[in-house]
């Protein structure tokens, strides 16, 4: 017959026996609750309660199926890399194959606000590896309509394609909208550039105006002295002699035939342009039989006169 404190000391094992028991028996009991399977709360913790204990946790829910949230972060089940987006359904049916702040999205179409800058002027609009790039027409037009906008590098440059995370023109057609085509020529895409060509740099303003109607490194550019002398410009500025592939005031004879010649007395060839004379010589500078024209010449002072 045991005695009473011998009673007391084996209840008391019996109790740590039948607790040990009932944790053994309650390590799998979340695995069968809603949350396991919808939110990864599948271990148990010290309390009792249902947690997310690991990325096989995780793994085994709707949303990494789903939404290819499938890593353990903070707590919860998350899109932590490319990989699980991937193997998602959102992947396959939305095209959400990237992972951004913990979700899966497609980057094609996002605007992220760390790229704005780089967004507005290059079209490199979202987050990758660590740098704004560019993945689609969407991101270099500006819009996911057929019109570009106007301040984007599509309609400005006729950059339109997204290759290797920038945008870079790939058919004539989208330079020829730009404005970059109606400005300075550049209306056919070579290399991922839009260029000039001899035809549109001859029917281009560029011709008639400042005489470049040839073509130099994929830009318009004089090319012809005869070029020069036909522009417009060669009667309004004395621009008409070619030098260096643009045309130039060389000399005092180009600018005397010339409007802001007889109209701003600016008949002085200096740096590729016409000026007019300064007071301190300028082109008026005196010469070597005599003064400068402008020159002001003194008279004797009278006797007994201060002056």
């Amino acid at each position: 017959m045991l005695k009473a404190g011998e009673t007391r000391f084996f209840g008391i094992l019996a109790l740590v026996f039948l607790g040990s028991l009932s944790a053994c028996d309650n390590k799998d009991a979340c695995k069968t609750v809603p949350e396991c399977q919808h939110q990864g709360k599948c271990t148990v913790d010290q309390s009792g309660a249902c947690k997310v204990g690991s990325d096989q946790d995780c793994r085994a829910t709707e949303p990494c199926k789903l939404h290819g949230k499938c890593t353990l972060k903070d707590g919860a089940c998350t899109g932590q890399f490319d990989d699980d987006c991937k193997s998602s359904e959102d992947c396959q049916k939305l095209s959400a194959c990237n992972v951004y702040n913990g979700a899966c999205i497609d980057l094609t179409k996002a605007f992220h606000a760390e790229c704005a800058k780089t967004c507005a002027t290059e079209g490199k609009c979202v987050m990758k590896a660590g740098q704004c790039v560019a993945l689609s027409r969407q991101h270099c037009a500006g819009t996911s309509e057929e019109k570009a906008e106007a301040e984007s590098v599509c309609k400005k440059q006729g950059f339109c394609a997204a290759d290797n995370g920038r945008c870079v023109a790939t058919s004539n057609e989208d330079c020829a909208k730009s404005v970059a085509c109606k400005e300075q020529s550049l209306c056919a895409a070579k290399d991922g550039l839009c260029v000039a060509t001899d035809e549109d740099c001859k029917k281009g303003n560029s011709c008639t105006s400042d005489g470049k109607c040839g073509v130099k490194d994929g830009k318009c550019a004089a090319i012809s002295a005869t070029d020069c002398k036909q522009s417009s410009r060669c009667k309004l500025d004395g621009t008409c002699t070619l030098k260096d592939g643009a045309c130039i005031a060389a000399s005092d004879g180009d600018c005397h035939s010339s409007n802001v010649c007889a109209k701003a007395k600016r008949c002085i060839a200096k740096g590729g342009v016409c000026v007019g004379a300064t007071k301190s010589g300028g082109g008026g500078q005196a010469g070597p039989s005599g003064p400068a024209p402008d020159a002001v010449v003194k008279k004797p002072a009278a006797p007994g006169s201060f002056f």
